[in-house]
């Protein structure tokens, strides 16, 4: 903890933390009639830091506060039961020595510039374990490997206060940056023609569908019923879901205490207030901010909404 001139605060927590027998999902035989159970097993290591920084800009007449925060962690599985994976729903794995967080699937490898067809990596290891990287346009004969993760690099917020007199503005803002999300509603609407009575989205900048053999393209040819599987789940819908949102934005002003007394008000204060008004991200998806449930939570989860609201607060 750092102080500076009455006017600068710093706060910088470093932590290493292990925690054991997590409660996890542990598979079962499936002539049990369970896929899994939940049991104490496995530890986990978390290391990190997180800053605050508090500064006082301006205390005049007219005054300027800012508070800044940002988080980095890294996790670490460090051990389970007799050391087996432990697949979670269908794209997440826990495995020993990767993050906890880790997304499980076929890695997209792209399109065939000479067919249009899509292209999966297949991992093969010879016997002094050297790996090496192909591809196919056969689903299932590519690997499943740990593809990203969805613990961001770095979290954060900031926020700025600005007073004049009986005149107050805040501004809150929140950034995430390098979780990879998956967005599971792409495997509809980019599902190259499998899915005929659904709607496909519009290409954005930068992307293009293949038309004509040599076409260096993001998207297979289309086909009726589908192109070889290319909308199952893989890397292909992994996208990054970094973002930065203005959360809330707030303009108050408050009324004179010679008003005020005449009505026997101790204070009030007229306000008008936006929430979620202004998002910038990458992520082609209905909102970044992802609940992680079966697939990434973008099938089900409704995007935050945008409010602009006016009030007053009154105090006897």
């Amino acid at each position: 903890d750092v102080g500076l001139f009455n006017r600068i605060t710093l706060n910088v927590d470093l932590y290493d933390k292990t925690t054991s027998e997590l409660l996890l999902n542990v598979e079962l035989p499936y002539t049990t009639g369970f896929a899994s159970v939940i049991q104490n097993v496995g530890s986990v290591r978390n290391r990190g830091m997180e800053f605050n920084l508090r500064t006082i800009n301006l205390n005049g007449a007219f005054q300027w506060e800012t508070n800044f925060n940002i988080a980095f962690n890294r996790n670490k599985v460090l051990s389970l039961v007799q050391g087996k994976d432990i697949l979670q729903e269908t794209l997440r794995i826990i495995r020993v020595g990767e993050d906890l967080n880790s997304w499980y699937m076929r890695k997209w490898a792209g399109v065939d510039p000479a067919n249009g067809n899509p292209l999966w990596e297949v991992v093969t290891t010879d016997s002094n374990g050297e790996q090496t990287v192909s591809t196919t346009n056969v689903y299932s004969n590519a690997t499943l490997q740990i593809a990203g993760s969805f613990t961001p690099d770095f979290t954060g917020g900031i926020s700025n206060v600005f007073t004049y007199k009986a005149f107050s503005l805040s501004a809150f803002f929140n950034f995430v940056s390098g979780v990879q999300v998956y967005n599971g509603s792409l495997f509809v609407t980019d599902s190259d023609g499998a899915y005929d009575t659904e709607n496909q989205r519009v290409l954005t900048d930068g992307e293009s569908r293949w038309q004509n053999p040599g076409d260096i393209a993001t998207h297979p040819k289309p086909v009726f019923g589908g192109n070889l599987n290319s909308s199952r789940e893989s890397s292909r819908y992994l996208q990054d879901g970094s973002y930065i949102r203005m959360r809330n934005v707030r303009f108050t002003y408050s009324l004179p205490n010679s008003f005020l007394s005449k009505l026997k008000i101790a204070n009030a204060s007229l306000f008008v207030s936006g929430d979620n008004l202004w998002t910038i991200t990458n992520f082609t998806g209905r909102d970044p901010q992802a609940i992680l449930s079966r697939s990434g939570g973008q099938v089900t989860n409704y995007p935050i909404s945008k409010k602009v609201l006016f009030g007053i607060n009154v105090g006897f």
